[in-house]
């Protein structure tokens, strides 16, 4: 009987020992399996990168049919590629194909947040074919990325794009492009307009005037600053604006009303 004990004792102690060794032979190979993945992953990435680099240089030079070529190698390789969906997306813009536009640009965002540059793009897409308030989505994904260093862009757009269906937030976010870029002036010029058309005469003054004092005047804000300053009876200054917009832009339809203006 302990002989026969032993023998039993000594045969679970085997077997757990074997079932140890499994177990942990197991849990290496399925470490080094995550690893063989995230390998193969990089592996298809990079490979579907050097097709997308190749389409971008064919995109530079207009060769559309072998840019969609390297871009459909890319996509076969790793469907979710960011930058091959981001590049692709712009080739259908060139093609004037938006609904595959718009899918390719989706996928992109989707597949990484991060690529601000797609974000951005994607939010521009969209208010140009008349979806607005959707496109301030993209523009806040841009933004949302620390490294992306055309925020100030994303916010304008976004401003711009909200004043085109009159969302208050607009202002919103013109203020914000400032704040990161006071030189932008874009920026300015729509807020000029906007306080104008507020009957906020003082801050429309105020817009244009640092808009001016960076760029030279064009016709459209020489007329903004004339109907400005006449709302501000500022009869003298509003003169000045008008006598320069005759004389540098006679042609010009916005010279045209301030000529009908006085008849």
């Amino acid at each position: 009987m302990p002989k026969n004990t032993y023998s039993f004792s000594a045969l679970i102690r085997a077997f757990l020992s074997v079932f140890l060794i499994v177990f942990l032979t197991a849990c290496v190979s399925s470490g080094g399996g995550s690893k063989q993945i995230t390998k193969a992953k990089k592996s298809r990435a990079d490979r579907a990168m050097v097709h997308t680099k190749l389409a971008q240089g064919y995109l530079k030079q207009e060769q559309y049919a072998t840019a969609k070529q390297q871009l459909e190698r890319a996509l076969s390789i790793d469907p979710d590629h960011s930058d091959s969906n981001y590049v692709m997306a712009l080739l259908m813009l060139k093609l004037e194909q938006n609904r595959q536009a718009e899918r390719y640009f989706a996928r992109a965002v989707k597949t990484d947040p991060e690529n601000s540059a797609a974000a951005h793009d994607f939010g521009v897409f969209l208010c140009q074919i008349g979806k607005e308030r959707e496109s301030v989505e993209y523009f806040e994904i841009a933004v949302s990325n620390p490294l992306f260093d055309k925020a100030q862009l994303s916010y304008m757009r976004a401003g711009e794009c909200l004043l085109k269906v009159k969302e208050v937030a607009a202002e919103q976010y013109l203020k914000k492009a400032l704040s990161l870029n006071p030189r932008l002036r874009p920026a300015l010029y729509q807020l000029a307009k906007l306080k104008f058309e507020e009957q906020s005469y003082m801050s429309a003054r105020a817009y244009i005037e640092r808009y001016f004092a960076i760029t030279n005047p064009q016709p459209g804000s020489l007329l903004l600053a004339y109907k400005i300053e006449s709302a501000l009876d500022a009869r003298d200054v509003a003169e000045s604006y008008r006598s320069k917009l005759l004389t540098e832009f006679p042609g010009s339809k916005e010279a045209s009303t301030v000529r009908q203006s006085r008849d």
